[in-house]
C-alpha cells in the first residue's frame, strides 16, 4: 500500500483507505470517491495530484494525496 502521491502519472490504481479533514473525505465520498474506488493518476506536481474517476477530474492537495492509500 502506498500513499496517492507517490503513484506515478498514468497508472490505475484502487482506493484502499482515505483519512484526513472531515470536510474534505466528506466532499470526496458525495463525489462517490470511497474505499474501493478505480482511480487513474493524470498529473503529478508539487504542489498536488490531478486524478480521473469515471468521468470527474479532480486536483488534490499534497496534504491531501498524502492521505489516500492506495
Amino acid at each position: 500500500m502506498q500513499s496517492l502521491s507517490e503513484v506515478r502519472a498514468g497508472e490505475a490504481c484502487t482506493i484502499k483507505w482515505m483519512l484526513g479533514n472531515v470536510q474534505i473525505m466528506e466532499f470526496l465520498r458525495s463525489r462517490d470517491m470511497k474505499e474501493g474506488s478505480q482511480i487513474r493518476v493524470l498529473q503529478q506536481g508539487n504542489g498536488g495530484t490531478i486524478i480521473r474517476m469515471n468521468d470527474h477530474r479532480f486536483a488534490l492537495g499534497c496534504e491531501v494525496a498524502e492521505r489516500i492509500k492506495v
